[in-house]
């Protein structure tokens, strides 16, 4: 992977990255491209765009990446860059309780714009740290997928990435190919079957999909987890 837009705009999928400040996004982006990770938070102004060519064992495409910033302080035009997407992906913190209740609303205002077709993938980032006390749920969704990753230990950083590809080719068995060897920052821990281990948990208390009803979930209080969408 790598990023030089040299595919046809027949190959390229506008792709949003949406969440709170200091979740992750630029640091998601930089990885890909560079395989750099920066402690140093810097907000981003406004938006960056990258363009991140991607090959699968069906057929090569691009995905032009839009890191929007997660700070209306510096949102610029905001819900203007959701224009024209044709995916995005919903970072939030697995230690910040305040960043997984801000995903609905980033779900909400994408659905505004773009529909409710648009594929969409939820992903927790910082998976190497403490999680958050609150169990995490979402509600089934036809057009929506859920993955964690850590970007400092350079754990399951392809997940969003093959997720939408999938749903934009159509192709449920597509893979990503040629992915270069990304390394976790020296000193640092972690437990890849534990954390593994969390997401297929989130997966597997999955709810139905939205209606008047009131669901229950095997973990048991509602009052006690976080309902991402």
């Amino acid at each position: 992977m790598e990023l030089k837009p040299s595919l046809s705009r027949q190959q390229t999928y506008k792709c949003l990255i949406l969440g709170d400040s200091g979740v992750g996004k630029s640091t998601f982006l930089r990885r890909h491209a560079t395989g750099q990770f920066r402690d140093e938070h810097v907000p981003t102004k406004g938006v960056q765009v990258y363009t991140l060519l991607l090959q699968t064992n069906y057929q090569d495409l691009a995905l032009e990446l839009w890191d929007v910033a997660g700070d209306e302080r510096h949102g610029g035009l905001l819900n203007g860059y959701f224009f024209f997407a044709q995916c995005a992906i919903i970072m939030f913190d697995l230690n910040v309780a305040r960043s997984a209740i801000s995903v609905a609303r980033w779900l909400h205002s994408l659905e505004q714009i773009c529909g409710k077709q648009l594929p969409v993938v939820i992903c927790g980032n910082k998976s190497e740290l403490e999680r958050m006390p609150l169990d995490l749920l979402y509600h089934q969704q036809g057009n929506l997928d859920y993955c964690e990753m850590s970007a400092r230990v350079a754990w399951n950083l392809e997940a969003p990435l093959e997720l939408l590809c999938r749903r934009l080719l159509q192709r449920n068995d597509l893979k990503l190919i040629s992915q270069p060897t990304l390394r976790p920052i020296a000193s640092c821990s972690c437990d890849e079957a534990e954390m593994r281990q969390h997401m297929e948990q989130v997966r597997q208390q999955i709810l139905p999909e939205k209606s008047e009803e009131t669901f229950s979930y095997k973990g048991g209080n509602f009052k006690d987890c976080i309902v991402l969408n």
